[in-house]
């Protein structure tokens, strides 16, 4: 592993951030609180103030420009999002409010973009509505962890760089990948980022890690978590919220291509997997040439009130779409969307090229009642058997794969603009 470990001490060296850069976030940090306090005494709100995130934990790269303040309200007030938009709206100029299961409140700064977040004060993690209540708990926890082991720190920041490299990190919906803790405590748990390499080799769904020990065993786990915290390929058992899978976000097609990355890099350690590769709609053009398959690409304006939540929709839609190209028989090799500056370019690269003028349309067991029988009977002509099932050849209303890919994407897109 000496080749691994040579390229690894470059990274950290390359993504530690600046002695420079680490004053500039603590003089924003502090100005935006003084701030933030002298307007809640104005008002006579009592509140409290911590920074969040990997800022306040000290696993943030170099060049990263997020930081997230929470405000701890007492449990008496009741809207919360309202109260923290009185606040920063009389400190900061062209705040964006964007709405969650609380408003949250945006701001670009000296070129950074701070997040105001509510939150309740809380003695407990158990106590949390949400899992943003538990957000001291969980700073709290990652601190102590690199107290007690200075060195995960750095290797963190290695994790993370190498998860936005291979396009696997955010737990946002239209990313569905690996968060900042997700990645904290993975390392945590592994110890350090060659480690997680190393045992990528034998990592198989489902994992569980559950490193406060809440749970006997694994049957437990899967007993007394609910169903909907089980689907995601790793399962993280909060440390400080036991009740909660902290990578639930995480789907396996995401998990996957991390579990890919890590191999590669296994046996063929180098910088590039630490570096993001320009993909765009011009490569995708590239490859489908090579390929010799059709790409069908549609571009859209680029207009939503919360990126998050349109982007969510749009993968919501594509897949769709692409669950009713094979219906109909159609070989799709790869879909996505790109967002530029002032659009998105939406594509589907497809194996198919040519559709038969009818397509084969599967229907229920031949063995239905009499009467659903004959309701297909009336409904279709030329029936015969496909394995159990009756069927029938139904005539397409398109015979041209790029106008019935198109059709399919106005109707889905059309819904979600």
């Amino acid at each position: 592993m000496q080749e691994h470990e040579k390229i690894v001490k470059k990274v950290k060296q390359k993504i530690k951030p600046t002695t420079a850069e680490t004053k500039k976030v603590d003089d924003i940090i502090n100005f935006s609180k003084e701030k933030v306090q002298k307007e809640m005494l104005k008002q006579k709100i009592d509140a409290e103030i911590f920074v969040g995130g990997s800022v306040a934990k000290n696993t943030w790269t170099k060049g990263q420009h997020d930081i997230d303040i929470f405000i701890r309200f007492e449990k008496k007030h009741k809207n919360i999002g309202g109260l923290l938009k009185k606040i920063v709206k009389k400190v900061f100029k062209n705040v964006k409010v964007l709405h969650g299961s609380r408003d949250y409140c945006k701001i670009n700064y000296r070129g950074y973009e701070l997040e105001f977040v509510p939150v309740y004060k809380i003695k407990k993690p158990s106590e949390a509505e949400n899992s943003m209540d538990a957000s001291l708990f969980h700073v709290e926890f990652v601190k102590n962890k690199i107290k007690e082991n200075p060195k995960l720190a750095d290797e963190i920041r290695v994790f993370k760089e190498f998860a936005r490299a291979q396009r696997v990190y955010g737990a946002e919906t239209h990313i569905s990948g690996i968060s900042g803790y997700v990645s904290e405590l993975l390392i945590i748990h592994y110890k350090s980022f060659l480690n997680f390499i190393k045992e990528s080799e034998k990592m198989k769904p489902k994992i569980f890690i559950d490193i406060n020990k809440h749970y006997k065993n694994n049957s437990e786990i899967v007993r007394k978590l609910s169903k909907s915290k089980l689907y995601s390929p790793i399962i993280i058992i909060d440390p400080v919220l036991k009740e909660r899978n902290a990578a639930a976000a995480l789907e396996s097609e995401v998990f996957s291509n991390l579990i890919l990355s890590s191999r590669l890099f296994f046996r063929k350690p180098s910088l590039n997997f630490f570096k993001k590769k320009r993909i765009g709609i011009k490569e995708i053009k590239n490859r489908s040439s090579k390929r010799k398959t059709l790409l069908v690409v549609k571009k859209i304006k680029k207009e939503y009130a919360k990126e998050d939540v349109f982007l969510a929709k749009l993968k919501k839609a594509l897949k769709k779409v692409n669950k009713h190209l094979l219906i109909n028989g159609i070989s799709v090799s790869d879909y996505g969307y790109f967002i530029d500056k002032n659009k998105i370019d939406i594509f589907f690269e497809l194996e198919t090229k040519k559709l038969s003028k009818y397509r084969k349309h599967i229907g229920p067991p031949v063995w239905i009642t009499s009467s659903n029988f004959d309701k297909f009977l009336d409904k279709h002509k030329n029936i015969y058997i496909s394995g159990e099932n009756l069927a029938c050849d139904i005539k397409r209303e398109f015979e041209d794969v790029k106008k019935f890919v198109s059709k399919c994407l106005d109707k889905e897109i059309s819904i979600i603009i």
